[in-house]
């Protein structure tokens, strides 16, 4: 361990206040959701551990403590929490709901130590339902007891980053800060994990709405189809909002659109013309023929993803088909470019 967090001082998993003061705009909320960050492999696999959560959260307290930033932790998936694989909407909507109860007690400032696998799903979802607070997201690639466990300079750099910013959400992960909306996860194994789908200001975030009953069946209305050369996608015929992630610029075969308009003669599904490209702008109306743009002119209702990463549009999608009020292109179009 660095020597920044050599203290073995420990939390309880139910949270607890280290340092004293009561300025408000010098605390800092830690929310431990799990992750390789706290993981353990006791023969199995690498799991979270409840011992190495405490451990980690207590040491960074320390820290936080001697750089005179007044701290609060909180496990709330349990002293272990989660591997991130594990994390759904439901999760999404309880790590808004602990933003918004700190921000009622005057804290702004959140530090979610996250699996690294679906760190930009929630991100992202916090980019458009978290207003007046400072987010940022970190975890790790290795597990504490490997060697060279990046997990001391990502919660560090996390908490550095926060120090500097006033609002708005972000992945701290090997030295950069990345835009909730704007991160994709592009490398399982080296410690820069991360990369930039593009830049843009930060979404404008809308009143978290209440946690539907079956957060499932709101999220069955979302399809994500892969465009492929080798293969014919089925499209669903109750799909509410079909993301389409097909080639560069937002391309797709022309016997595809033709398969679309074939699958969806009536009642069409709100259509996003994403990329499997990861990064940049993305203009499905660059080219003729194959462009996903054309799909306007077949009378669907059509978006474009732009730069915002496809965790984003997923996100948002779900966002969309809770608010939308039966309209979710009325969300939609909030975001993303409409094509007429």
């Amino acid at each position: 361990m660095m020597a920044l967090l050599s203290s073995q001082s420990r939390l309880s998993g139910g949270g607890h206040l280290i340092g004293g003061g009561s300025n408000m705009e010098n605390k800092l909320l830690i929310i431990s959701t799990g992750g390789t960050i706290v993981s353990v492999d006791h023969g199995n696999g690498a799991e979270p551990d409840g011992k190495a959560a405490e451990s980690l959260l207590g040491k960074m307290a320390e820290y936080l403590k001697n750089e005179g930033i007044s701290c609060e932790c909180k496990s709330i998936f349990g002293a272990a929490g989660r591997d991130s694989s594990d994390i759904s909407p439901a999760e999404w909507h309880l790590l808004s709901e602990r933003i918004n109860e700190a921000k009622s007690r005057g804290i702004k400032k959140i530090l979610i130590i996250h699996g690294t696998d679906t760190m930009a799903y929630s991100a992202a979802w916090l980019s458009l339902t978290t207003e007046g607070a400072a987010v940022a997201l970190t975890g790790s690639q290795l597990t504490p007891g490997e060697e060279g466990f990046d997990g001391d300079e990502n919660l560090i750099g996390a908490a550095k980053a926060l120090q500097d910013m006033e609002s708005g959400v972000i992945i701290h992960f090997a030295g950069e800060n990345f835009g909730g909306a704007y991160v994709h996860k592009e490398n399982a194994s080296e410690l820069r994990a991360y990369t930039s789908t593009g830049k843009g200001a930060p979404p404008a975030p809308l009143p978290l709405p209440p946690m539907p009953e079956d957060w499932r069946r709101t999220a069955s209305g979302i399809e994500l189809v892969y465009i492929h050369p080798a293969i014919m996608p089925r499209f669903p015929a109750d799909a509410k909002i079909l993301i389409l992630a097909a080639f560069g610029a937002g391309n797709m075969p022309q016997r595809i659109q033709a398969a679309l308009s074939d699958a969806y003669p009536g009642r069409k599904p709100v259509v996003i013309a994403a990329s499997s490209c990861a990064a940049g702008e993305k203009n499905p109306s660059r080219y003729g023929g194959v462009g996903a743009a054309g799909l306007a002119k077949k009378n669907f209702t059509l978006f474009n993803q732009g730069s915002y990463s496809l965790e984003f549009l997923i996100a948002l999608s779900y966002l969309a088909l809770l608010t939308g009020g039966g309209e979710p292109e009325k969300i939609l179009a909030l975001y993303l470019e409409k094509f007429q």
